[in-house]
């Protein structure tokens, strides 16, 4: 009796200790398969990819640095202007302004001769020439073919040339916003950016092609700070 149950435990003992055997058996194999699994899952890094990744960081990091290093050196710098200089001319002025916009010299000669063919007009008057009715925004005064034209006042030539309607014309900018017109030269003396004193040549009479039918005169306007007026009430003249 004693014997059987002393092999019966031994037994019992014997087959706990191959059940626990079993088991970490088992558990080894489990572990082993779950390791194999997971390294045959797990993404490799390629050297090549891990130095581009690394070498775009430290260029990206470079540029940031460069950047941030410009917009500072902007903020920082002292902006550098060149010394305003204020251009000085030799030129005499003729541009003086006057009391009421008016010519700084308040006494005028004729340009030609006193004698008025035709006066100012802002209405509609006959024009021979041209058959019909217009404004006549000048002075037609009374001349004769190759008879001089002298500057009404002291001033600066602005303009030369050769116009269809009134032939050769000459503008002066006689100061005070006051710029004549004279038309109807045969021949010009003066060239553009001259001076010239009252009473001086500035050409011939010659024709006014919208003006042909008259008899031979020089057309003359004159405008106020570049709105035509009446010449004879600017120069303080009558008809």
């Amino acid at each position: 009796m004693s014997d059987r149950y002393s092999n019966n435990k031994k037994r019992k003992k014997e087959n706990k200790n191959i059940k626990a055997l079993f088991s970490v058996v088992c558990l080894s194999i489990i572990a082993l398969g779950m390791i194999i699994y997971f390294s045959s899952n797990t993404p490799k890094l390629d050297g090549n990819a891990v130095n581009e990744n690394q070498t775009l960081k430290i260029e990206e990091t470079e540029e940031a640095t460069d950047v941030q290093h410009a917009v500072t050196v902007k903020e920082t710098e002292p902006e550098t202007r060149e010394p305003e200089t204020e251009e000085k001319s030799d030129e005499p002025v003729t541009m003086e302004q006057g009391d009421g916009n008016t010519p700084y010299k308040s006494y005028y000669e004729y340009p030609v001769t006193e004698a008025v063919l035709k006066g100012y007009s802002e209405e509609l008057v006959k024009d021979e020439t041209m058959g019909d009715y217009r404004a006549h925004t000048g002075v037609d005064f009374k001349g004769g073919e190759g008879d001089g034209v002298g500057a009404i006042n002291a001033g600066r030539v602005i303009n030369v040339y050769h116009d269809n309607m009134y032939g050769g014309v000459v503008e002066i900018d006689h100061g005070g916003k006051l710029v004549a017109r004279y038309c109807g030269l045969d021949s010009i003396s003066v060239t553009i950016g001259e001076y010239v004193e009252i009473g001086d040549d500035i050409g011939k009479i010659g024709t006014v092609p919208a003006e042909a039918e008259q008899e031979a005169h020089l057309h003359f306007e004159t405008r106020l700070d570049g709105k035509l007026v009446n010449p004879l009430d600017v120069m303080g003249k009558t008809e």
